[in-house]
């Protein structure tokens, strides 16, 4: 698969952490752990799938919203 940024044909698979935070400060992040492909050439990553927060982190960002709407 070819770089979309620089055409380049050498990319390898990473397993990513993105960490989700509220704007409590206190509230520790909400960890998503995403497939990327970044490539060896320009370093530019690329997201393999489409991904969503899973149901459980979900919850917890969606409470953090809730009490502060309270």
């Amino acid at each position: 698969m070819a770089c979309a940024s620089c055409g380049f044909q050498n990319q390898d698979k990473f397993l990513a952490e993105i960490a989700i935070h509220s704007r409590d400060i206190q509230d520790p992040p909400v960890l998503v752990f995403p497939r990327i492909l970044i490539c060896m050439n320009c370093g530019k990553p690329e997201f393999t799938e489409e991904f969503a927060i899973p149901d459980n982190q979900l919850r917890l960002l969606s409470k953090r919203g809730v009490a502060r709407k309270a």
